[in-house]
């Protein structure tokens, strides 16, 4: 018996010094490969300069005098440009398109900085207006960036016509999650675990060979990063933030995933939010993505929805 156990325990001894081995040699190659990708990528948007760090911001447009649609990402999406492209692509015909990249995400700089959600409201709108964009705007956050949608309607009101959220997180939602363990999930990023494909996937729907390329070259170097980690580590406040003032009155749309992969209380959450702000639900039968499952439903609802409740609100 003891042979047997000793054999097992130098197996698994070997075992661990394999995974090691192995993560010691993926670390090394990822901090080279990262010097050599920077060089590589290239973005599609524009560059402005916020509280010293450069924001990057993507406008589309067909039609000058269009309704902006304003894109927010949602925690952890390493390149929004490219996330959005399959629904966005399908509504420029009709509306002009802004896809906002946070800082630490896309294409924007990677930086240490507060993640307060009034700070980050404050970078957005400050970002669009150097771009001589003053509103109103439809907002279309994705996930946590919710809280940032609901945020800019409590305080800025007259620059927000509607918000069309996209499995949108809402402030009651983290009284139900649980934080991530953020510390593990950046050392994992920092050894590069996200060049293993389906570790960190990347989708491809939409984009054009070089895009996809650029999608996962930002998201070699943009997974986990520190300003993701600030963020993580600030939304419970967040939440709590625009919980305090409450549900502000414009109009809503809730597209609304089955919640497999978030828990069991998110079509609850997301019902009662409903409720509460008299906003209209649609519920899709997919994963958290919806805008990359069901584009052209995603799309045909915003038209409608902005044709009949925001136009003439």
């Amino acid at each position: 018996m003891r042979k047997i156990f000793k054999k097992i325990g130098t197996g698994f001894a070997i075992l661990i010094g394999i995974v090691l081995i192995f993560l010691l040699a993926l670390s090394i190659v990822h901090r080279i490969m990262l010097n050599i990708e920077e060089k590589e990528i290239v973005p599609n948007g524009q560059f402005v300069e916020v509280n010293g760090h450069f924001m990057h911001i993507y406008i589309e447009e067909s039609n000058e005098n269009a309704p902006l649609l304003v894109f927010l990402s949602g925690a952890g999406t390493a390149a929004p440009v490219y996330d959005f492209k399959p629904l966005y692509s399908l509504l420029l015909n009709e509306y002009r398109v802004a896809v906002v990249e946070k800082i630490g995400y896309g294409y924007s700089e990677i930086a240490d900085v507060p993640r307060d959600i009034d700070t980050i409201l404050s970078e957005t709108r400050t970002a669009l207006s150097l771009l001589g964009e003053r509103g109103p705007y439809i907002l279309l956050p994705h996930s946590m960036s919710g809280l940032e949608a609901l945020r800019w309607t409590q305080l800025y009101p007259d620059e927000v016509k509607g918000i069309i959220g996209i499995d949108m997180a809402m402030p009651s939602v983290y009284e139900q999650i649980n934080s991530p363990p953020l510390i593990m999930l950046k050392a994992l990023a920092w050894m590069g675990v996200q060049r293993v494909s389906f570790v960190y996937p990347v989708s491809d729907l939409a984009l054009m060979q070089d895009e996809y390329r650029q999608a996962r070259l930002l998201t070699y170097r943009n997974a986990i990063n520190k300003s993701m980690m600030n963020e993580g580590n600030e939304v419970y406040k967040n939440a709590q933030i625009v919980s305090d003032i409450g549900i502000p009155d414009v109009p809503m749309l809730l597209l609304v995933s089955d919640g497999i992969e978030i828990g069991e209380f998110w079509i609850q959450c997301q019902e009662e939010f409903a409720r509460q702000s008299n906003a209209r639900i649609e519920y899709f039968d997919c994963g958290h993505y919806i805008h990359q499952h069901e584009p052209e439903k995603v799309a045909a609802l915003c038209r409608e929805f902005i044709e009949h409740n925001i136009k003439s609100h």
